[in-house]
């Protein structure tokens, strides 16, 4: 029984692989766009990489697996020749299929970098497509061999794009001009902001690539909508620039705005109609009715996913309805596009994120172990692999590190408090006044903490940044549940909190560039906080050993004896000075880099900063931390770290 089933698998080896080839396109279709693009699960993510890097090995293995079987096709019975003389016929699907989709060229940004390799295995496969066909039976039935050609030209074209799309997206490599110059409409409607976003694509794209707003053609508009629209009108700017940069950067949306790459593409279409078309009119006699159904599925496949790549890249596209409106004749056009642009459902609405709009969250408490998070997997088997890491920690009582951030990083939506809390620091400091009072908060009560961790040698960013995160822990353990405002403070404050901490402990290189210390230093201090007054597993114990470490001074006995707002919108000014700080100080390859896993906080603020010509990016360093004209803010001054030029 065994031995029959691996003779039928033999037999219809190369059907297998090449459906298994055309599932996966159908699979980045339609997971490598809008889904990828909002979306920062990792387990989605995960599966998005392994398709992306399957597709391509599958159809290379099938144009090896043609080539290597009709070496026998004169000499041994029972060959793919004469079982299925048609599957020869597919090599061109093959070469459409390595094309790729156009929803998803790139899964990172490094693969961009890698064009030229994806250049030379363009003319390596094609080569070995046309070797497998010419040496098949099929170049001498006339009646496979024209729509056979037809395939080839759409297949060339296809994998061509491809390439011409990774080499666009080389964010490093862009040398594009500002293009027509950015006008705000004095409305400020969402389709004109949409409208300035399009046209100042350019101008955002250089800041990606780590240029200075005064290198960069007509700046000066993107500052001055900044200064212009509000903050609501400011995020919905920001948002439709993240998306306009995901696509140009993963998808085939610059390369196909092109004229010469839309000739192209209507020749690859032609190309696959008038081959379906022949092969339609064929003498399919002599065939096996399985090959002649799994041809016809692949065209019908190759046509359906063409079909929707046009509804989705071009004419729900925000390019496509910018150019039909500056057409006199095509206004009832535009007013289409802009409906399909505009819906819910395919398009760019105004009111959905255009990227993940989550924030990781990471804390020290999980970190112990002591703090359970939601999970997928059992509580059996967590407990298990929590046993397993402790076994082989240092000391055999200390969680691995990796392991930890593996199991108890999260998500969190970011909702309205946190944004507007984000943007009125921006818009405070993005004016031209620098002596405003906005700019000179006084801490009355985190004062006394901030130098006391100054006093203790705590004197890099990141052992501030988890310093500060137990501390918020410890104050919001006190915070009841009486009054529904406080409680949601609280919440805004945990999150941001958490967020920080992810970003110090979790990403410290790719993220953190403001980092000077290293952050398992600071946690190897908090273990032995917690070591010399209690264990591991209890929360309430882990939070007294804290609270009874901070009782250094009356002041912080009673900020932590007693909760009050004034205190909690201290902390949360806090952190929300410390991830603009960071912001400002994040390098910007990195946040194009980010965009492929469904963009990150930090990006977003950063881009709004830009705007504001705050941080690194802009004209000078942001003043948010490091200003002396808060008194108790001495422990922020080493935080000045230099400019990343």
């Amino acid at each position: 029984m065994m031995k029959s089933l691996l003779e039928v698998f033999n037999e219809w080896e190369i059907q297998q692989l090449v459906l298994l080839s055309f599932m996966l396109q159908m699979f980045l279709f339609g997971t490598g766009g809008n889904l990828r693009q909002r979306s920062s699960n990792a387990l989605l993510r995960g599966t998005i990489w392994i398709a992306y890097l399957g597709a391509d090995m599958v159809a290379v293995y099938a144009l090896g697996f043609l080539s290597k079987n009709e070496e026998h096709t004169t000499q041994e019975s029972g060959t793919l020749t004469e079982n299925h003389p048609l599957a020869f016929f597919w090599a061109p699907f093959l070469l459409i299929h390595l094309g790729g989709q156009d929803t998803i060229t790139a899964f990172a940004i490094e693969d961009n970098n890698l064009w030229l390799r994806h250049l030379l295995n363009l003319i390596i496969q094609v080569v070995l497509a046309l070797y497998v066909f010419w040496k098949s039976p099929g170049w001498r039935n006339v009646q496979l061999l024209v729509p056979g050609v037809f395939l080839f030209v759409a297949g060339i074209i296809k994998y061509a794009e491809r390439t011409l799309a990774l080499k666009y997206g080389i964010i490093s490599g862009f040398k594009g001009e500002g293009g027509k110059k950015p006008n705000l409409n004095q409305d400020a409607s969402y389709s004109s902001i949409v409208r300035f976003a399009l046209d100042s694509s350019p101008s955002i794209r250089h800041l990606f690539a780590g240029h200075k707003p005064y290198q960069i053609q007509g700046f000066e508009a993107i500052f001055l909508a900044g200064h212009v629209l509000n903050e609501a009108q400011l995020a919905k700017l920001v948002n439709v620039e993240l998306g306009i940069m995901y696509h140009d950067l993963y998808t085939k949306a610059a390369v196909l705005r092109t004229r010469s790459v839309t000739v192209l593409r209507c020749i690859s279409q032609v190309s696959a109609t008038v081959a379906l078309v022949l092969f339609c009119t064929s003498d399919k006699r002599r065939h096996n009715r399985v090959d002649i159904l799994i041809t016809y599925i692949l065209f019908t496949g190759v046509l359906l996913l063409e079909v929707c790549s046009v509804l989705m890249m071009v004419m729900v596209s925000p390019w496509t309805w910018a150019w039909l409106k500056d057409q006199q004749k095509c206004r009832w056009l535009a007013n289409i596009s802009w409906t399909l642009v505009s819906s819910n459902i395919i398009g760019w609405p105004e009111e959905r994120p255009l990227w993940s709009n989550s924030m990781g969250q990471y804390s020290f408490l999980s970190y112990m172990g002591c703090e359970e998070k939601p999970s997928s997997l059992p509580g059996c088997v967590m407990r298990l692999i929590r046993k397993v890491a402790r076994a082989f920690g240092a000391g055999g009582e200390d969680k691995v590190l990796w392991i930890s951030k593996l199991l108890d990083t999260k998500c969190e939506a970011i909702d309205k408090e946190i944004t507007e809390c984000i943007a009125k620091w921006i818009t405070s400091y993005g004016g031209m006044d620098r002596s405003s009072s906005a700019s000179q908060q006084h801490w009355p009560h985190l004062g006394q903490f901030l130098k006391n961790r100054m006093m203790e040698g705590v004197a890099d960013f990141s052992g501030f940044v988890v310093w500060l995160h137990i501390f918020t822990e410890v104050y919001m353990s006190h915070v009841g549940t009486m009054d529904k405002d406080m409680v949601a403070l609280a919440g805004v404050c945990r999150k941001l909190s958490n967020y920080m901490f992810y970003l110090v402990v979790a990403h410290p290189a790719s993220m953190v560039q403001a980092t000077a210390g290293n952050p398992e230093l600071a946690l190897e201090a908090m273990r032995k906080v917690v070591k010399e007054r209690s264990n591991y597993s209890d929360k309430a114990a882990v939070l007294r050993s804290f609270k009874e470490a901070f009782l250094s001074g009356e002041a912080i006995q009673d900020m932590l004896t007693s909760t009050c707002r004034e205190a909690l919108e201290e902390i949360r000014d806090m952190w929300v000075r410390l991830i603009v700080y960071t912001a400002g100080k994040s390098r910007p390859e990195m946040h194009a880099a980010q965009l492929a896993r469904g963009g990150e906080l930090l990006t977003f603020v950063w881009l709004q900063m830009a705007h504001k010509m705050l941080g690194d990016a802009g004209e000078h360093i942001i003043e948010l931390i490091n200003t002396r004209t808060a008194p108790s803010l001495e422990i922020l001054y080493a935080f000045d770290f230099p400019r990343h030029d």
